[in-house]
């Protein structure tokens, strides 16, 4: 311990003596540092007393430093010498492989660091440069050593992975010359782009070694695609992305590959064209094209050679056989409707003109396909349903292959317009056979299996047919009968069917058809008030169906003579109708009517729905067992082919209310069927058949009758709006006028016959043209 009287040492004060010596130490030993005054600091001794004890404290000063001392103008020529000989050595042990010098990549860092600040860059730069073009010459000189169809791929990959690797290492080590010099001052990035370089003017550069690497590496892609053998995919990534980054890819390789894989895919499209069947080529060009555009990208193309390359592989296989694929096979794929190469084949199509081909195609087929739909008449039976299902099957097509193409669809809608106006007015007549089949409730069910998806399905079809005119002929005689026969299976169908149809055609069209539902919704009220009327009066149930003569369709007439009951409740109703209706008459359509007779067999009773005739003829065996044909007639006051086919109607198949007899002369006579069994207690007869023929020739010449008035008419205005008119003009616009197809046949016999009735003449100079008379 010291003694009182003595000066107290600080022992901090022993600790900053040896860190500023430490520092000035330092700087002498470092050439590139010239000794500077340092201001220490000064340290002020100043007693404070707490208590009892003394403690020292040092007073805070301001300390002023040198931040940037400064250095000496120039290195020693000995010290640039000796570091360079340090870092050559080096470089000659990265480049080899080896390490015979021992010395610390940071250390190394640090010395060029200081060469750097001193000015020694461009001598630098220029040293390291020569170090690196040896390095590569040698590389060379080890490539050309072997012939080159000897693995030089492999001893190529070789090189450049190994000496990317050593420029990787020198760049670090010389990360102050790449920053300071070679950036702001050459045409490279870097050290690295520097080294790239010179392997590609040294060992690159020869168009003879580039042709030999790049004939190489397009026999391996040929191996790989063929499958032969296995293939060092990995060699071929390595290979090609040097060429990316020595910028051969573009120049050297892609024109060269392209040109390649156009020749292979053409061998290979004309040998499998022919081997293959249609969908099977189709489902391996998919297969080719996914290998290119796909899996050769990702594993080893550039990504800028996707697009070139699915050109070059889709031209070959599709493009170029677009017409033979067309020829061979289209046709079968449509009828086997096979999803699947169709969708590929439209895929690969869509961006080339020769879709145009695709979709010609499609409606060629449609319409061959259609018209043997159409023109069969043995089928007609089946014809809308048959249609429906091809429809459906196009659809589904037109869908799920062809996208829903703008340009397929109105294709579609084109071949149905053509074959389904090829037979006439037949297709517009079983239109609206059909549709009457969905909305009657027929003999054999109760219900009908109409729904509005089935409905508006076939009125598509409706849309496509030219004589509408014709279908609304038949349309109006069925929906009469429905609704006069109270076999229509709702009001709501029928409704909507006449909505779909003056969606299409407008309200002029549907117009009658309204009308005539209105005149059964008036019945009905009458109905209702006709139970209110003589309710004392003894008569059977009777619902009648008033409508108006101009606009329902006109149906044979018949003088059957009624059972004396039905007579008199007619007649009471007759007069009800004539006191509501003063001045109207009422016409009775018996050949419509129909009436719900009780049957009383050995099995049971049975509720049987008949047509007023066949009720007629039914009840005549309440008076006698047994009745020949010509008592028959007597009794009902019908001709003997009518009554042939009433009495043909209950005594046959499953409605034998009545069983045939013929005598020993051969006499034919009828007899009531008391062993009559049925497994339903009510049953519906269907009516009488009648000939068909008469009926359709019936309606041809309605619709011919209102075409010829149609024609006229077109003619009188457009000769109204133009006083005279030349012939070909004149049939023109009328043909373009009308709503159906019209030959100029047809108008020219109507311009005849206007003129027999003075409403045109001729021209007194120019007999081809009309003059109208008003």
């Amino acid at each position: 311990m010291p003694k009182p009287s003595q000066k107290a040492v600080d022992p901090s004060q022993h600790k900053m003596d040896r860190f500023l010596s430490s520092i000035s130490a330092e700087r002498k030993d470092d050439p590139m540092v010239v000794d500077s005054p340092t201001v220490i600091p000064d340290l002020k001794e100043k007693s404070n007393v707490l208590g009892t004890v003394r403690q020292q404290s040092l007073t805070p000063c301001i300390v002023i430093a040198n931040a940037k001392p400064s250095r000496a103008q120039q290195l020693p020529e000995t010290f640039f010498k000796s570091s360079w000989e340090t870092q050559q050595k080096l470089l000659k042990d990265i480049f080899e492989e080896t390490r015979s010098i021992q010395i610390n990549y940071v250390t190394a860092s640090k010395s060029l660091e200081s060469l750097c600040r001193y000015g020694k860059s461009k001598e630098i730069f220029d040293k390291l440069k020569i170090e690196i073009e040896n390095h590569v010459e040698r590389m060379k000189q080890d490539l050309l050593s072997k012939p080159l169809n000897e693995n030089i791929l492999g001893r190529l990959k070789h090189c450049w992975i190994t000496f990317c690797g050593q420029l990787a290492i020198i760049r670090n080590i010389f990360m102050e010359l790449d920053r300071s010099f070679i950036l702001p001052n050459t045409k490279f990035t870097s050290i690295i782009q520097l080294g790239k370089h010179i392997f590609s003017t040294t060992i690159m550069d020869s168009t003879k070694f580039r042709n030999v690497v790049v004939a190489e590496v397009l026999n391996l892609i040929k191996s790989d695609r063929d499958s032969n053998e296995d293939v060092d995919i990995k060699l071929i990534q390595s290979i090609l992305q040097m060429l990316i980054e020595l910028s051969y890819y573009s120049s050297e390789f892609e024109t060269k590959f392209l040109a390649s894989t156009n020749t292979y895919y053409a061998e290979e499209s004309n040998t499998l064209i022919n081997q293959l069947d249609t969908p099977s080529y189709i489902q391996h060009v998919y297969q080719r094209r996914s290998q290119e555009i796909n899996d050769r990208i990702k594993l080893y193309l550039d990504l800028h050679t996707k697009q070139a390359l699915a050109n070059v592989v889709t031209n070959q296989l599709i493009y170029s056989k677009t017409e033979l694929i067309i020829k061979k096979g289209f046709d079968q794929m449509m009828q086997d409707n096979q999803i699947k190469p169709l969708k590929i084949f439209y895929d690969l199509l869509i961006s080339n003109p020769k879709i145009s081909l695709l979709r010609h195609a499609f409606g060629e087929y449609i319409k061959t396909r259609g018209v043997l739909l159409i023109k069969n008449p043995l089928a007609d039976t089946n014809m809308v349903v048959e249609v429906l299902k091809f429809k459906n099957t196009l659809d589904n097509i037109l869908k799920n292959c062809f996208d829903n193409d703008k340009l397929f669809q109105n294709a579609l809608k084109e071949s149905f317009e053509f074959f389904m106006n090829t037979r006439g007015n037949k297709p517009a007549e079983m239109i609206a056979r059909f549709v009457d089949s969905k909305l009657k409730i027929s003999a054999k069910k109760r219900v009908a299996d109409a729904d509005m998806s089935t409905l508006d399905q076939v009125l598509e079809l409706f849309r496509y047919i030219q004589g509408k005119d014709a279908f609304e002929t038949y349309y109006k005689r069925f929906l009469a009968k429905r609704l006069l026969m109270d076999r229509s299976v709702s009001t709501e169908l029928e409704n909507h069917v006449l909505e779909k149809l003056k969606a299409e055609c407008g309200h002029e069209f549907t117009k009658n058809l309204d009308s005539m539902m209105s005149d059964i919704k008036l019945s009905s009220e009458l109905d209702e008030a006709f139970l209110q009327y003589q309710v004392n009066v003894p008569r059977m149930p009777l619902s009648v169906k008033v409508v108006s003569q101009a606009i329902w369709p006109t149906f044979p007439t018949s003088e059957i003579v009624l059972p004396k009951k039905m007579l008199q409740s007619q007649a009471i109703y007759t007069k009800f109708y004539t006191l509501k209706n003063n001045g109207k008459k009422l016409i009775w359509q018996n050949l419509l009517s129909s009436c719900v007779v009780t049957g009383h067999f050995l099995q049971g009773s049975k509720d049987i729905t008949v047509s007023v005739s066949q009720a007629a003829i039914l009840l005549l065996f309440n008076q006698k067992q047994t009745m020949t044909l010509n008592e028959i007639a007597k009794a009902t006051n019908l001709g003997t082919k009518e009554l042939s086919r009433l009495l043909t109607s209950v005594s046959t198949g499953n409605f034998n209310f009545l069983t045939q007899v013929v005598s020993s002369t051969g006499t034919k006579s009828w007899a009531y069927n008391p062993n009559f069994q049925s497994s339903s207690n009510r049953l519906r007869v269907p009516a009488a058949v009648v000939d068909q023929a008469v009926e359709e020739q019936k309606v041809e010449e309605k619709v011919f009758k209102n075409r010829q008035h149609q024609i006229d008419a077109a003619i009188i205005r457009v000769m109204k709006s133009k006083k005279t008119a030349a012939h070909d003009i004149l049939v023109t616009e009328v043909v373009e006028q009308l709503n159906y197809p019209a030959e100029a046949n047809d108008v020219k016999k109507r311009i005849e016959s206007l003129i027999e009735k003075y409403y045109l003449t001729r021209d007194t100079n120019d007999s081809s043209v009309y003059i109208y008379q008003s």
